[in-house]
């Protein structure tokens, strides 16, 4: 038996296509690409992150722990790389869910440690 593949456009359409498409786009939250509009990084943390990564949850490792200042700049880029792309069990975010702006401010306070006695006294 042969593997098929369907095409939505070649089935539909291109004014329902072209609906449905603007019906998602409209479900997408926009992304927060101005600085005004970018969140703190406690929020982006409390709202995405905490879900697994805080210690009562014991979903995902704690990343709230403070990194030597040497390897901070490694950890930092670790993860934007693991945030944009997953790995293992832990999905993508693309910009829609964390923008640019608040990922690279998220990842700095995260390898900072400023999270580890918020996330402690959470428990």
């Amino acid at each position: 038996m042969q593997n098929t593949t369907t095409v939505l456009s070649r089935h539909l359409p291109s004014r329902t296509v072209g609906a449905l498409a603007l019906f998602g786009a409209l479900l997408l939250p926009p992304a927060a690409a101005n600085a005004s509009e970018a969140r703190e990084p406690a929020e982006v943390y409390r709202q995405v992150c905490a879900h697994c990564h805080a210690p009562d949850e014991a979903v995902g490792p704690v990343i709230t722990n403070a990194f030597p200042e040497a390897a901070q700049e490694a950890w930092v880029n670790y993860i934007r790389m693991t945030v944009r792309n997953g790995r293992a069990a832990m999905p993508s975010f693309r910009p829609a869910k964390i923008s640019d702006a608040e990922l690279e401010a998220l990842s700095a306070a995260l390898a900072r440690g400023e999270f580890a006695e918020t996330a402690t006294d959470e428990e």
